[in-house]
């Protein structure tokens, strides 16, 4: 096996998922980015797209060496592609207002994990599993209620 092969798999135990992105002279090894890094992307996004492409490429190369500035830009754009959008994992889907921190949030509660600690995907899939739950334990209180008021009328008689 050779150097570089055993790179990717030191990697891909780390980081579960190695991204390969090529260019017809350049190759690059990405990792996912995590929650942290796609929020301070968006943030510098807002004020200048390149330095938050750059941002998102050096965050997540796995590589540490000169890459040619068009060749960032192409593989940020491609990583970027990869990761998957919120769009069933906000909570509050009419404002999507703070939808990332509230879903945080959840996934914190439920789960005890650092959610911006995590891969954007784990923490995508977390988020639809804590919806989940809020609702399972949701339906089981109403459940309850709607028992405790059965039977604390149904033995009064009018």
């Amino acid at each position: 096996m050779t150097d570089l092969a055993l790179k990717i798999e030191e990697w891909k135990k780390e980081y579960k998922e190695v991204i390969k992105i090529t260019s017809d002279e350049e190759v690059a090894y990405l990792k996912k980015p995590t929650v942290a890094i796609v929020e301070e992307f968006k943030r510098l996004k807002e004020e200048d797209v390149y330095t938050a492409m750059s941002y998102l490429f050096k965050e997540c190369v796995l590589e540490k060496k000169e890459y040619e500035d068009e060749f960032i830009l192409s593989a940020s754009k491609s990583l970027l592609e990869k990761i998957p959008e919120a769009t069933d994992s906000t909570i509050n889907k009419e404002a999507g207002l703070d939808g990332m921190k509230k879903s945080a949030a959840l996934v914190r509660h439920f789960f005890n994990v650092d959610p911006y600690a995590l891969v954007i995907d784990e923490f995508y899939k977390l988020v639809a599993e804590a919806l989940w739950l809020q609702e399972y334990k949701n339906k089981q209180l109403e459940a309850t209620l709607s028992e405790i008021i059965v039977k604390t009328f149904a033995n009064n008689s009018f």
